[in-house]
Order: C-alpha cells, then structure tokens, then sequence
C-alpha cells in the first residue's frame, strides 16, 4: 500500500469513526482529522495522476463532512457558550469589586 492509499483508509478509517459518535469528540481529535486530511491533499496534489480507485474513495470521504462539520458547530457553540458565561461572571465580580473607595475620609462632626 502506497503513502496515498495509506491515507485516504486512515481519513476514512476516522471520518467513519467520528460520525458514528453521538455526541462530538474533543476539539483535538479534529484538529487532528483536519491535519490528517491536509496530509491527504498535499499528497493528491503532489501526484500526477490518481488512479480511478482512489478517485472514487476520495469521493467517499465527502459522504462524512457534513456529519463531522456537525460536530464541530456544536464545540464551536459550547466553545462561544462559556465564555460567554467567563465574561458574564467576570462583569458580575466587577460590579461588586467596585462598591466604593477603600480610601474615604470620614468627618466627625465634634458632637
């Protein structure tokens, strides 16, 4: 098995893999897929010719996109969701840190 044909079963090998999840897997497992799959097109565009074989599992490797970009979104939302909450927590401490001047003179009227 050539590096090409080594690649395109390790991209489908884990496309398959992580569109089968329910729920996403952590953010560097796609980093890694998306390093992997880079690997994968510098080496298409490295070839001077692609076999009708690896043409057609090329093609298959789209039939997990939308599955996986899926996924992605919804670490993207999570992702956007807490920091929302860090900087909603951050505005509230800030609000309460800012009661008043530790510096103030008080005046005593002499009664």
């Amino acid at each position: 098995m050539d590096k090409m044909e080594q690649l395109i079963q390790e991209v489908l090998t884990e496309s398959d893999r992580l569109a089968r999840l329910a729920q996403p897997a952590d953010y560097e497992t796609y980093v890694e897929l998306t390093e992997l799959r880079e690997a994968l097109a510098a080496e298409v565009h490295e070839r001077s010719a692609i076999s009708e074989v690896e043409r057609a599992l090329l093609g298959s490797i789209s039939q997990y996109d939308e599955i996986i970009l899926g996924h992605m979104q919804t670490l993207m939302q999570e992702a956007a969701a807490g920091i929302q909450r860090i900087n909603s927590s951050k505005k509230q401490k800030a609000g309460y840190g800012n009661a008043g001047s530790h510096e103030s003179i008080m005046f005593d009227k002499g009664v």
